[in-house]
Formats: C-alpha cells, structure tokens, sequence
C-alpha cells in the first residue's frame, strides 16, 4: 500500500524500495521516475489506503468485469492511442497525417478503389510484389516502403518486432518495453 511505503521512506535510498536482485540501468531509471512523482504526493490522514479496480471503482474486481472489457474495449482503447499523435513538438501536418494514416483515411491504392476513384483492377501496390495497396501494407509490411521502419528502429538501436497492423504498431512502438518514460515522448516524435 502506498500508505506504507510512505512510513518505510519512499525517497531514494529508502526502506520501501527493497529487490530481491540487481536492477538493470533502465529500472534503476524507471525508479527514479517513480520516487519523483511520490515525492509529489500527500497523503491525507481521514482517507483510508485502498485499493482501487478503475473499471468498477465502486464494485471492485470482477471476472465478468474484465472479461467484457477485453471483448468489447478494443475501439475506446483505441481512441487514447490516436489521441497521442497530437504532440506539440510534432508539427501539426505531421500529427494530421498520422491522424489519417490511423484511421485508414489516407490515399492508398485499396480506399480510391473503394471510393471509385480507381477501377478496381486497379489497387496493386506500387512496390510491385502483386500486393494490395492497403494502408498496413504500404507502411509495414510493403518489401519497399515497410524497410523504413527496419532502418528507424536499427538507428535507434532497438529490437522490434513488428505487427502487421499500423495501429498495432504504432502503440507498441511508443510503448517500447524496457525504455524509460522520458523515451516514450520521444517515440511519439518519431
């Protein structure tokens, strides 16, 4: 409980920080952000410590609970991931085309085709590899164009395995496990 750490001293070096192994560089980061944002936090003595399910705050955990927010969620989960493209040190036709490029509402060969701009003979990748020109296939998985990515994470010197859809992959590329905090702003710029 939060109340607890509070008493064993959650500053750094403190008693409530206790590992059963070394932490790696990026824990050792990871804590310290941690200790940071509790040295911002005031406890209040009238207010009981609890614990907290945010899907039902008033019931608790459920298993029925979790069970339809994992069937039905995927959608408003998806709303918060579009929303971080609107970063202020991304200028805004950058963020606008990730906006469209997240909602499938960019150009590509297969959305002419269905707004019959296009015939549909028409849809084939200009790659060239006989693909349809869709938007998770022109940005990730295209032989020429999905290299981009390959090139962006090598440069960052990142392992990344990538998913087949472009909203897949840009919330696990902004979530990349095992970096700090600090570089998932920095992602979002890339």
């Amino acid at each position: 409980m939060v109340e607890e750490m509070a008493h064993l001293g959650w500053e750094e070096g403190g008693n409530a920080w206790g590992w059963r192994r070394r932490l790696l560089a990026w824990e050792e980061d990871s804590v310290r952000e941690c200790v940071v944002l509790l040295n911002n936090v005031i406890l209040q003595d009238h207010i009981q410590d609890v614990w907290r399910w945010t899907l039902d705050p008033i019931h608790g955990y459920s298993v029925r609970e979790t069970y339809r927010f994992l069937t039905t969620a995927a959608e408003p989960v998806f709303e918060s991931v579009i929303n971080k493209v609107w970063h202020n040190l991304v200028p805004s036709k950058v963020s606008l085309f990730a906006w469209h490029l997240l909602q499938d509402r960019i150009p590509t060969k297969s959305n002419l085709v269905r707004r019959h701009i296009l015939p549909a003979i028409d849809n084939l990748c200009v790659g060239g590899r006989g693909f349809i020109e869709t938007t998770d296939h022109l940005f990730i998985g295209c032989d020429l164009f999905g290299k981009v990515w390959f090139l962006v994470c090598q440069w960052l010197g990142i392992s990344f395995v990538f998913p087949r859809a472009i909203k897949d992959h840009f919330h696990q590329f902004i979530h990349v496990a095992g970096m700090p905090r600090s570089v998932h702003s920095y992602l979002k710029i890339i």
